[in-house]
C-alpha cells in the first residue's frame, strides 16, 4: 500500500564532475576557468600561469556554446587533453561538462569554492546576437564576486 503522507525522498543533484585529480579536495586555494573548447592555447597557458602564481587548484567548466540556445556538450578528447594538460604542470584540477547555464554554472563553482580568479575563455560576438541571446560571459564579468580575467 503506497505511503501518501510521508515526504518524498529529495532527488539529489547531478554532478557534473567528469574527471579530477587525486587530491582537489585537499585545495585551500582555486582558479576558475570557463573554457570554451574553441579558445586558444593562450586561455590554457593563463590560468596554468595563474593557478601556480596562487598555488592554487584549477576547477574547469568545459563548453562549445556560451548560449542557451545552442546544443552544449563538452567532447571526451576534449576533456581528456585538458586534464592531461594540468596534470603535466603538476596542478590539481577538476573538470566539469556543461549544466544547461554555463554561466551560473561557472558562477556556481566560483562561489562554491570561494575562487581567487575566474579565467573565462570569450569570442567576439555581434551587437545583434548579444541581444538576442544574452551572453554567459557577460553575465559572468557582471555577477562574480572575484576578479575575472576575460581572454581570446
Amino acid at each position: 500500500m503506497p505511503d501518501f503522507y510521508s515526504r518524498p525522498a529529495k532527488t539529489p543533484e547531478p554532478s557534473y564532475q567528469v574527471a579530477a585529480s587525486e587530491r582537489i579536495g585537499d585545495a585551500q586555494k582555486t582558479v576558475v576557468l570557463g573554457y570554451r573548447e574553441d579558445a586558444s592555447a593562450r586561455v590554457v597557458k593563463e590560468t596554468v600561469r595563474e593557478a601556480k602564481t596562487r598555488q592554487a587548484a584549477v576547477r574547469v567548466v568545459m563548453f562549445s556554446a556560451d548560449d542557451q540556445t545552442s546544443p552544449n556538450y563538452s567532447e571526451v578528447s576534449g576533456v581528456k587533453k585538458m586534464a592531461r594538460a594540468l596534470i603535466a604542470e603538476g596542478l590539481e584540477f577538476e573538470i566539469f561538462r556543461p549544466a544547461s547555464d554555463v554561466g551560473q554554472q561557472v558562477l556556481d563553482v566560483a562561489n562554491e569554492h570561494n575562487a581567487e580568479l575566474i579565467v573565462l575563455s570569450i569570442r567576439k560576438r555581434s551587437p545583434m546576437l548579444k541581444m538576442l541571446l544574452g551572453s554567459s560571459a557577460q553575465r559572468i564579468l557582471l555577477d562574480a564576486e572575484c576578479p575575472v580575467l576575460s581572454l581570446r
